[in-house]
């Protein structure tokens, strides 16, 4: 993980969702809805796991997600640039509690709280 955790640490890392992305969610997940493949009001709308992909610290090597409880506020289209954010909330050996929210410039449009094992 390259660096020790805190409680309160937060990691951030944004990128912009392509119709590429949309594409290969698509085939990896079988997640062929019409809203993401046809789009809405003329927008594709990314699966809710492509807008919860590449988390921050979450996605480092070793980190085992265990439970998430998350709440989809908002759809996030092609082009939309999301910015994921994963705040500690507390430590307990090798044991996360975290917050993740992820949101556009216009809005919040995930937020959640999870729990994750991270290597020693």
């Amino acid at each position: 993980m390259g660096e020790s955790l805190t409680v309160g640490a937060t990691r951030s890392a944004s990128r912009t969702v392509s119709d590429a992305d949309i594409a290969a969610c698509a085939r990896l997940t079988g997640d062929f809805g019409a809203h993401h493949i046809a789009g809405m009001a003329g927008k594709k709308v990314a699966q809710g796991l492509l807008t919860l992909s590449g988390t921050p610290l979450l996605a480092d090597d070793g980190v085992h997600v265990t439970g998430m409880d998350l709440r989809f506020l908002a759809p996030v289209f092609v082009g939309d640039e999301i910015t994921t954010s994963v705040t500690v909330d507390a430590l307990d050996g090798p044991a996360i509690a975290f917050t993740v929210v992820v949101a556009t410039a216009a809005a919040e449009v995930l937020r959640g709280t999870g729990t994750a094992i991270a290597p020693a």
